[in-house]
């Protein structure tokens, strides 16, 4: 069971399973908000699951993989599967590529081919360009903030009918929901980059709070991009796919934020934890925001 159990902690369960929200959410927030979920949906709905979370699992355990020697240099990371000497390298390459595999598959067979094609980009993207620039780039964030951000966005074009390379009126709508998961993720990651700036630079990170040594950086970047985001996500109402609970929710989430963000300016060591917690609170509400509250009239 010891080992099953190490194998099943190389998926990192909590982030595969962030992916999976933010894919099964962008397939929700794609329906015609007048129609009611048939079971050919739910069955879709399932399948999507399935598949995601096999092609996230496999991200992961790749990542796992590449990086064994930098995670045994930090705290945080070192007692993982394979810096631990629990699963072997060799072991977790080939369980992450039967995971990919097997997702992929899902994929394929039950949706028309730019699912899949998404979900391996965005496998690709994350395990060979965001991986590797981790130890070349401080710009690493922004490139690992594009896999984040296509979850959502092939759930959105597992549920639509229409070939992705035509797009009607309404599908380019699914921009929104990516473009607020990417620039979240920009001040989410900032505020992680200096809690553990420590860990980072001893393993070789080139992580931005490498070369900000007062945290002003940090927190400049952190309000700015929270300001983006608060732009970003009232787009959906501005352009009549959420109604005006939308609206409401929208605000009372990006006030929390930006209160939680200026406070970094009052004293950054205090409460940048108190951010990265907001920011954890405030991605899953504003998803379901856009799940409840969808504009029911046509546009």
């Amino acid at each position: 069971m010891g080992r099953v159990k190490s194998f099943i902690e190389l998926t990192k369960p909590r982030l595969s399973a962030m992916a999976v929200f933010s894919g099964s959410a962008g397939y929700v927030m794609a329906r015609d908000p007048n129609l009611s979920f048939t079971m050919k949906n739910y069955l879709e709905l399932f399948w999507l699951t399935l598949g995601l979370s096999f092609v996230g699992a496999a991200s992961n355990i790749v990542n796992q993989a590449v990086e064994h020697k930098l995670d045994k240099m930090m705290d945080r990371t070192a007692d993982r599967p394979i810096p631990s000497g629990r699963v072997k390298m060799g072991e977790a390459l080939v369980f992450g590529h039967i995971c990919l595999a097997i997702g992929l598959a899902v994929l394929f067979y039950f949706f028309r081919q730019e699912v899949a094609y998404l979900a391996l980009f965005t496998y690709i993207t994350y395990v060979f360009i965001y991986t590797p620039m981790k130890t070349r780039t401080a710009l690493n964030t922004i490139a690992g903030a594009f896999p984040g951000a296509f979850p959502i966005l092939t759930g959105w074009v597992a549920h639509s009918n229409n070939d992705f390379h035509v797009l009607p009126q309404t599908e380019w709508w699914g921009f929104f929901p990516f473009a607020i998961v990417f620039i979240w993720q920009l001040p989410h990651f900032f505020s992680i980059a200096w809690i553990y700036k420590e860990d980072y630079q001893r393993a070789g990170y080139k992580m931005m709070s490498l070369y900000d040594k007062t945290g002003k950086q940090a927190v400049v970047l952190i309000f700015v991009g929270t300001l983006g985001l608060m732009a970003v996500s009232l787009m959906p109402y501005m352009y009549k796919m959420s109604n005006g609970w939308y609206f409401i929710s929208v605000c009372i989430l990006n006030a929390g934020l930006l209160c939680s963000s200026v406070l970094l300016l009052i004293n950054r060591n205090r409460f940048m934890k108190q951010y990265f917690y907001a920011s954890i609170i405030y991605l899953p509400l504003i998803v379901l925001a856009l799940i409840f509250f969808p504009q029911t009239t046509a546009p």
